[in-house]
């Protein structure tokens, strides 16, 4: 009986200490790993994905582990299957079944990109999705280049949420392979946009709730400056308008100094154009509150019955970009 209670008290350790290990781990024989014999990479590491071929469980558990450094852009490096055996077993990995050569070859390819590559497409970016239609200069601050894998590469181009397309901007740079359509990569390039644009300016010293007439303004090229992004556009958006504050002469004409006026009353249609990669869609809204030019109002789509945050252009006229 003695012996009986000795043989399970070792059991017992046994199993405490050495089942919560196993709980940790992927147990042996569980994993199989087919190596290529040759793999080509364009990013800065080598992942195991990269140079193996395996089912869908192993590649979402261990897909992504890091093997090496990748060379430089046209070399190639040898990397022994005993190395991914070690990366795999310092995983947690027990005993993983690991096939193909004995050692591959990792050759990075590609071509390289220069940011200021993109310096045309973000001009028409912002072109079409802003009110600046001409005099929009764009200068690329960023200035790693990019590798990608292949040629045949189409561009999209997603701006980070929350900008208005003035000063320093952020962009996300997606390449899409044309023929297989995924993401071969993604990088974030920084740009910073100088506008230059026909503007309105006072022709005299306008005083505090006086109303402006077409002869107190002039229209002259000038470079828009953070003070001045507001500025009006349309003449008829100014002419029988009342200055909130004294204006004096030469100042440009902006929307915060004038008495705004309700472009877009609550209930009445409206027609809001939808902004999407240079793509423009109009469709009929009601409004659901009061709204001047360049004040954000919630308006719902009459079909859909969605409701949508939209900035007030002009007469019954809103505009949304969509991301």
């Amino acid at each position: 009986m003695k012996r009986y209670k000795t043989v399970i008290m070792w059991v017992g350790i046994f199993c405490f200490s050495i089942l919560p290990l196993m709980a940790g781990t992927i147990q042996p024989g569980s994993m199989v790993v087919s190596l290529r014999n040759t793999s080509i990479v364009s990013n800065d590491i080598i992942r195991l994905k990269d140079v193996a071929v395996m089912d869908s469980s192993t590649r979402e558990r261990v897909g992504d582990l890091v093997i090496a450094v990748s060379p430089d852009l046209g070399k190639s490096v040898s990397i022994q299957k005993q190395e991914i055996y070690e990366k795999l077993v310092g995983n947690g990995v027990q005993s993983p079944d690991i096939q193909g050569p004995s050692r591959i070859t990792v050759e990075r390819k590609g071509i390289v990109v220069k940011p200021s590559f993109f310096k045309d497409h973000i001009t028409q970016y912002i072109i079409d999705n802003s009110k600046w239609k001409d005099g929009v200069e764009v200068e690329i601050l960023t200035s790693k280049d990019i590798v990608v894998p292949e040629n045949d590469v189409r561009w999209e181009l997603v701006p980070a949420n929350g900008q208005d397309f003035f000063g320093n901007v952020l962009f996300e740079v997606k390449g899409y392979s044309r023929t297989r359509n995924e993401v071969l990569f993604s990088a974030w390039i920084t740009a910073r946009l100088r506008i230059t644009h026909e503007v309105p300016v006072s022709n005299r010293s306008i005083q505090r709730n006086e109303t402006i007439t077409d002869s107190d303004i002039r229209w002259e090229n000038r470079e828009v400056t953070a003070f001045t992004k507001d500025v009006i556009l349309e003449r008829s958006e100014i002419v029988g308008q009342k200055a909130v504050r004294i204006i004096g002469p030469n100042t440009v004409i902006t929307g915060s100094i004038l008495e705004k006026r309700l472009l877009v009353r609550r209930g009445e249609m409206a027609t809001l154009v939808a902004h999407l990669n240079g793509v423009n869609a109009t469709t009929g809204v009601k409004a659901l509150s009061d709204g001047a030019i360049g004040d954000t109002i919630q308006v719902i789509n009459t079909v859909s019955k969605k409701i949508i945050t939209a900035i007030v252009t002009g007469k019954n006229t809103l505009e949304v970009n969509v991301q």
